[in-house]
């Protein structure tokens, strides 16, 4: 567990997940309620130390330019997505500077992390380390569990870029597998630590804790709908706000054909080239394309930062609303052919989200705006 997520995240899965887990503990983690004494953290070295073996992994790897730019790829998904309230920005922050460690130091990493949440609930002494206890005891427990999982797809992540090799949508599809019951474990791990901390609180800093699982909740939502899409071998690089990454933007070297492999998965439309930015293609049945045509319309009608910031919010929103409709209606989703799903009726109800995306960004342009664009 380490450095963010919400996303926490957004770079290397096999290693986000360990981020997203622990930003996601931390942001809820606490004292025990009933004073009773926490799991000594040195009872969970070995669980802890295991990730030291990364170091020899990377040796060619410079951590400090790689945690620049994993700063740079998560400010651009959180003003991508509109993440940009109170809450929103203290997450970033936090998981940007816990990245700065190298994840072969996940002590560390947790010290920093339980550090800051002390700060931002303005915990007493003893209470901080009653929560670094906590802390401790949920991370030692989860990478009992989980951290062979996490410590073989984080070694592939984090190898590929000391090799200077470029991400693919196979190895993502891959990593987004291995997700899945790694979030089911983190959320059961968040609850037990919010129903820790919540009640030790002052009405001031529950009011904070409620914001701050508010802006957790819906990038977990986010990252809900996008592994979903990742799962299927749909992984952009903008995904992940990779999209001027100079490691990403390398050719990927041929590989041999691989015979045992299985029958690909239908993806969407190839995305159109543009000299500045890659974006995946704009279409109505696919969320995850959308944002693209939130971009080309503020730039089409020059938008200001608060026409901005509410495009952004009615994206975020709308994507949101699909990804609910995704998970209880994915079988039947997945059963479309890709050719059709501009006019099934499954995916009636995304397109329907689509226009109004279209409708409510309409509404934004003042009249003199509208007047000054040209098409």
């Amino acid at each position: 567990m380490t450095g963010p997520s919400p996303m926490r995240l957004m770079r290397h899965v096999g290693f986000v997940v360990v981020a997203f887990a622990a930003w996601r503990v931390g942001s809820a983690a606490a004292p025990n309620g009933d004073g009773a004494t926490p799991t000594n953290p040195a009872s969970e070295p070995a669980s802890l130390a295991s990730f030291a073996d990364l170091k020899e992994s990377l040796a060619g790897l410079n951590w400090d330019e790689e945690a620049q730019r994993l700063r740079r790829a998560a400010e651009t998904v959180w003003e991508r997505n509109g993440w940009t309230n109170e809450s929103d920005r203290f997450a970033r922050d936090v998981a940007c500077e816990v990245t700065t460690i190298p994840p072969w130091d996940i002590a560390a990493r947790l010290n920093l992390l339980t550090t800051r949440v002390a700060e931002r609930y303005r915990l007493n002494d003893e209470s901080a380390m009653r929560l670094k206890g906590s802390v401790m005891r949920e991370a030692g427990g989860f990478l009992m569990r989980n951290g062979g999982a996490i410590i073989e797809n984080g070694r592939e992540a984090l190898v590929a870029r000391a090799r200077g090799e470029p991400y693919t949508a196979e190895q993502v599809a891959k990593w987004a597998k291995v997700l899945e019951p790694l979030l089911t474990d983190m959320r059961a791990s968040v609850d037990r630590l919010g129903d820790e901390i919540k009640p030790s609180l002052d009405p001031e800093h529950q009011r904070l804790f409620d914001q701050d699982m508010q802006s957790v909740e819906k990038r977990t939502r986010y990252v809900d709908a996008m592994r979903t899409r990742w799962a299927e071998g749909k992984w952009q690089p903008t995904d992940w706000g990779l999209e001027a990454d100079p490691i990403q933007n390398r050719p990927v070297p041929p590989r041999a054909p691989d015979p045992s492999a299985a029958i690909p998965i239908p993806v969407a439309p190839a995305a159109q080239p543009s000299p500045n930015v890659s974006l995946p293609t704009c279409v109505s049945y696919d969320p995850a394309t959308w944002f693209a045509c939130v971009l080309e319309f503020e730039k089409r009608f020059q938008l200001d930062a608060g026409q901005k910031s509410t495009a952004q919010s009615i994206h975020a929103e709308l994507v949101e609303r699909a990804g609910d409709y995704a998970k209880t209606h994915r079988e039947e989703l997945r059963s479309v052919p890709t050719p059709g799903r501009m006019t099934h009726a499954a995916y009636e109800p995304i397109r329907a989200l689509f226009a109004e995306l279209q409708a409510r960004l309409d509404a934004l342009p003042t009249t003199a705006q509208r007047e000054t664009y040209k098409p």
